[in-house]
């Protein structure tokens, strides 16, 4: 069984995409499916099909849409979003697995850290939707005219919902609030492993 479908949309960040696969590759067990959304048309990215599921679009749909197309195939009883450009902890599936085995809540969020800010954010309040995993029979969908700040749409939705919520107070996810270059996570990987 799929208790974990991790949806990747991706535009123009190829280098820290494949940077952000092979650590999910590491961690990746018969328990999680990693859905990769694709409007580059970035044919290495194929190199991961042997992780992931890779839908290639034929023209650029917007993250709203490539969110929707993830959602809709995955299996998972939990649908997970990381940006393409963003990183991950070296046990991000693995605290998440153990909550969704071991909680029933709906929402399962966590604390993330700002990678160029070193800023660690505890019990987030922001829009973001990757702060956090949500069951799929109540995960709502993103508006797909909209091509900004798709996230408030989402989690506005999320609210009309009667849902519940546990927080795990660690860090799981790494924001890259300022993409600065290709190499970024070559060349600092303090978070991979944060001291909490």
């Amino acid at each position: 069984m799929v208790e974990l479908s991790i949806i990747i949309p991706h535009y123009n960040a190829c280098n820290l995409l494949i940077k952000l696969l092979k650590e999910l590759s590491i961690q990746k067990t018969d328990e999680v499916e990693i859905i990769i959304v694709d409007d580059s048309k970035e044919q290495i990215i194929d190199e991961f099909k042997n992780i992931a599921t890779v839908i290639h679009n034929n023209k650029r749909v917007g993250l709203s849409k490539a969110r929707n197309m993830g959602i809709d195939i995955a299996k998972g009883k939990y649908i997970a979003f990381i940006d393409s450009d963003d990183m991950i902890t070296n046990d991000y599936i693995e605290v998440l697995l153990n909550a969704t085995k071991q909680r029933s809540e709906d929402v399962i969020i966590f604390n993330w850290a700002d990678f160029n800010e070193n800023i660690i954010n505890r019990q987030p309040q922001n829009y973001a939707v990757w702060k956090a995993i949500y069951k799929k029979e109540i995960c709502p969908r993103f508006y797909e005219e909209q091509w900004y700040n798709e996230d408030v749409f989402f989690q506005d939705e999320l609210k009309k919902l009667k849902h519940t919520e546990y927080f795990i107070d660690r860090v799981l996810y790494i924001y890259n609030s300022n993409r600065v270059g290709s190499n970024m996570w070559e060349r600092d990987n303090r978070w991979l492993n944060v001291k909490q």
